[in-house]
């Protein structure tokens, strides 16, 4: 952070929005309709974020769009089951906030700007087998789909996930079967969908309302003024250019989490995962401009934990994609360590499941279940399945290590043999008995999300019919929840707990204010949108 205030600024705002994800947008579109003077910066080639490269499906209790679809929630309800999952990491007054203000956010949208939603028929919050929980609809909003040509040649700027089709959540396999003639009319039409076509309505609203934006230009350093105030912001342009920004009133740290900043993610998290499942470019610029503002961190040692599977082949940005490689939930497969025991309940939440991961074993003294672990599955799930971008029908790629017996198998992999045969036995048995005695498979909802919960018939199943598979899972996430503290306005605050006058932060680039909790479909992106709103309207009115 410069306390040298520069002598000439290159252009002066009321507020600049660093980021061009879910919060950033929605904190710009928050300030300019309170009538401030908007800048927003993107370091990438971009526009989106990691919001625009995923399902854009923000978590809000409470929304119209349930009322209308005639599903029932109440604000006590939301609460506790925010509070159950959290247990005990989260603050009451961030819940009550991020619940009382959701809703009104979401119906502000609506009627103001062209992002708009729907509450998909069919798709169950991820606990909904909990007492807490939420028994009919979700509190999750699908993206309506969104013509392009509305932000005209900021369209070929829109980041793109090269796995999801032009389909909605319901549209896209989540529900039924994908219709391809829907699927090319909207690429000959330029319509998006999931994340992209939230940040292109959400983009459209800020062009509506005269924001600014400037792509390739990055963050570097705050400007605090003489009264300890943050009053500006020095940038980087992509050929190395420094610009000096000078916010009247605020300016909003959106700009994403720091998973691909090895340093950080080493000094930080509670195991060094191997796998973003995010687009490069989160590196954690926004944290460490925050923390030498002397901003207080919390929620620092988790992320959005997702277990990761990859193929080789598929790139993306010049990385290897990792990618949720489905599989793991169904019958005839199970996780095991390097030891070949199962470890965890496979079909627990993408969130959840990565947890056993940093199990720690005293008497070994050793993390057992430090990744990879690995995937053991038979033909039968090969033939039925979509795993990775291996396809039903199709013969095994060269990466996928496969065997004719399971010893075989193991020992190719570097998996204790007898380990994984007696595992397998086990489980087998367990499908006999239809009753998985250790992790319980086939008891929680979100094993069997849209096809009524998990169900011995649904997710038991023998690993019996070779040629016998494997497949690695490394420790993944999309993307980290932990950064400076924010309070109910945004602001982000010291350690005393007061606010630092002219800084506000909002989505992966703050401490999540649910604490380290996915409570269902847009967990990350319902509390990003709401505070970045919030801190966009907290910031124009100073």
């Amino acid at each position: 952070m410069s306390h040298s205030i520069p002598t000439n600024w290159d252009k002066e705002v009321d507020v600049i929005v660093l980021g061009t994800g879910g919060a950033a947008l929605t904190a710009a579109i928050a300030a300019a309709e309170n009538d401030a003077d908007v800048l927003v910066l993107e370091k990438t080639h971009q526009i989106g974020g990691t919001t625009a490269f995923s399902g854009g499906i923000p978590w809000i209790p409470l929304n119209h769009y349930m009322k209308e679809q005639g599903f029932e929630d109440n604000r006590e309800a939301a609460i506790q089951y925010i509070k159950r999952l959290a247990l005990g990491r989260a603050d009451e007054k961030m819940i009550e906030t991020f619940v009382d203000k959701g809703h009104e956010i979401i119906r502000f949208l609506h009627d103001h700007t062209p992002v708009k939603f729907k509450t998909p028929e069919k798709y169950p919050e991820y606990y909904a087998h909990m007492d807490e929980a939420l028994k009919k609809g979700t509190r999750s909003l699908d993206p309506m789909p969104f013509n392009m040509n509305e932000i005209g040649e900021w369209g070929n700027l829109l980041r793109q996930n090269p796995i999801f089709p032009p389909l909605t959540l319901e549209e896209g396999g989540a529900i039924g079967g994908i219709d391809f003639q829907v699927v090319a009319e909207r690429m000959q039409n330029n319509v998006v969908t999931m994340g992209r076509a939230l940040i292109a309505s959400l983009f459209k609203a800020c062009l509506d309302r005269g924001v600014e934006t400037l792509i390739e230009t990055a963050g570097k350093d705050l400007i605090i003024g003489e009264n300890e105030e943050i009053i500006g912001l020095k940038a980087e342009t992509k050929d190395g250019q420094t610009l000096y920004f000078r916010a009247r009133k605020g300016v909003i740290l959106a700009s994403g989490g720091f998973e691909w900043n090895k340093q950080l993610v080493k000094a930080f998290l509670k195991a060094e995962f191997t796998h973003p499942v995010t687009p490069p470019g989160n590196e954690g610029d926004a944290l460490m401009m925050a923390m030498k503002a002397g901003a207080a961190l919390e929620n620092m040692s988790e992320a959005w934990w997702y277990p990761a599977m990859v193929d080789p082949t598929f790139e993306y940005e010049d990385n290897v994609m990792a990618q949720l490689g489905g599989g793991r939930m169904g019958p005839n497969s199970i996780v095991v360590n390097k030891y070949g025991r199962r470890f965890v309940h496979e079909g627990t939440t993408y969130n959840d499941m990565p947890r056993a991961f940093f199990n720690y074993d005293p008497v070994k003294v050793d993390f057992p279940n430090k990744g990879p672990n690995w995937m053991i599955f038979d033909q039968q799930l090969k033939d039925r399945e979509l795993i990775i971008t291996m396809t039903p029908g199709d013969p095994a790629p060269e990466w996928v290590d496969q065997a004719d017996s399971l010893r075989e198998l193991a020992i190719k992999i570097g998996v204790d043999p007898d380990g994984l045969e007696d595992e397998v036995r086990k489980w087998n048995e367990y499908c006999e008995q239809q009753k998985d005695k250790d992790f319980h498979r086939g008891t929680i909802q979100f094993e069997a999300l849209t096809t009524g919960g998990g169900s011995p018939a649904n997710n038991l199943g023998k690993i019996e019919k070779g040629p016998f598979y494997a497949l690695p899972i490394y420790l993944g996430a999309l993307g980290t929840n932990g950064g400076p503290k924010i309070n109910e306005d945004g602001q982000v605050v010291n350690f005393q707990g007061e606010p630092i006058k002219g800084l506000y932060a909002a989505g992966n680039a703050s401490g999540n204010p649910l604490g380290p909790i996915y409570p269902s479909a847009g967990g990350t992106i319902g509390p990003a949108m709401v505070f970045g709103f919030l801190a966009g309207q907290h910031a124009a009115k100073q």
